[in-house]
């Protein structure tokens, strides 16, 4: 037991120096990128990280596993730049501007709980540069004794709050009274997956939209083909708004019986929409998942196969969230995302 004891202190050494390294590390990046600042360089090159992690692979082979290297690398590459990462966003400009810069990020609680959560998030988001804010004001759920959401309230709060931070309101509507209503209150209206099979309510909204063409993300349904879908976004399309964004969400597969995710992501139908059609198509890795720990590499995956964007949900305290508290991931590992997307595109 002493010879452990001794060991563990020579542990306790080892990591004391390695956090001593790392803050060094950090302190001589900081200096680089403030220089870089300056003489309006970019804060990010891939180009140097790789070379980076491809020489202590090289140097090291053989003493260590190399995807470990690569993995701790990736870690400290990313702590290095975590006070310069912003989303690139246009600040000025329309809702079509910010679609039209790929891929776009749609980010907020699953569900509106109070004026306080939502302005912390969406302040949170808006340093980020996302200006796309999602969040539930209705709420479809499977129990009519669950929390439905703060309905007009929470919808208007929302709207005031996306308007402090200069952002757009990404919010489902379920039923023509809300579409009616509360039109005004949306920016981009959301058609949850239950609905993705109301024709009568796609028709409605697509008559609605129809002349500002205000954009409609229609998520597939989980139990939906891809024709099906497809189909469905007709019904908008031909009622007249063209300007429809196509969401994956997951589909229900023998998978569930006993998967440790909610839903079986369906990552391959983004190649599989390409081939058929020309709208903008969006993966929502959090209902896909069902999991925070698989939503980050979920959505880098998606974005590998071409999706033009992503829909997250995000949570300053998942665990004391209302719902779906699970699969929100935490203002890091969005950064950390946000920081994904900045490298590669």
């Amino acid at each position: 037991m002493v010879e452990i004891n001794n060991l563990r202190l020579d542990v306790n050494d080892i990591d004391k120096e390695i956090i001593r390294l790392l803050i060094k590390r950090k302190t001589i990046s900081d200096a680089i990128i403030s220089i870089k600042k300056k003489q309006c360089l970019s804060v990010y090159d891939k180009t140097r990280e790789l070379e980076i992690i491809t020489s202590l692979k090289n140097q090291f082979e053989g003493e260590i596993n190399p995807h470990l290297i690569e993995k701790v690398l990736r870690e400290i590459l990313f702590y290095s730049k975590s006070d310069f990462y912003k989303l690139d966003s246009i600040i000025t400009g329309d809702l079509d501007s910010v679609l039209e810069k790929m891929p776009f990020l749609i980010a907020g609680p699953c569900t509106i709980e109070s004026e306080t959560q939502l302005r912390d998030i969406a302040g949170h988001l808006n340093q980020n540069g996302i200006r796309l804010l999602r969040g539930g004001a209705f709420k479809p759920r499977t129990s009519p004794y669950s929390f439905q959401g703060l309905e007009d309230e929470g919808l208007k709060m929302m709207k005031s709050i996306a308007e402090m931070y200069n952002m757009f309101v990404v919010t489902e509507f379920t039923d023509s009274r809300q579409l009616e209503e509360l039109y005004e209150f949306a920016d981009i209206i959301q058609i949850g997956s239950r609905n993705m099979f109301s024709y009568g309510f796609l028709k409605q909204i697509g008559k609605k939209t129809a002349l500002d063409r205000k954009p409609v993300l229609l998520k597939r349904s989980f139990n939906s083909t891809i024709n099906e879908f497809l189909l469905s976004a007709e019904y908008i399309i031909n009622a007249g708004n063209p300007n429809v964004i196509l969401c994956l969400r997951g589909i229900r597969t023998f998978e569930q019986i006993d998967s440790m995710m909610r839903n079986t992501p369906d990552l391959a139908s983004i190649l599989e929409l390409r081939e058929h059609t020309d709208l903008k198509i969006v993966f929502d890795p959090s209902h896909a998942c069902g999991d925070a720990k698989f939503v980050v590499p979920t959505a880098e995956a998606a974005l590998k196969l071409g999706a033009d964007g992503l829909i997250v949900e995000t949570h300053n305290a998942p665990h004391d969230a209302i719902t779906d508290g699970k699969q929100s991931i935490e203002p890091r590992e969005l950064e950390r995302l946000i920081n994904y997307i900045n490298i590669n595109y």
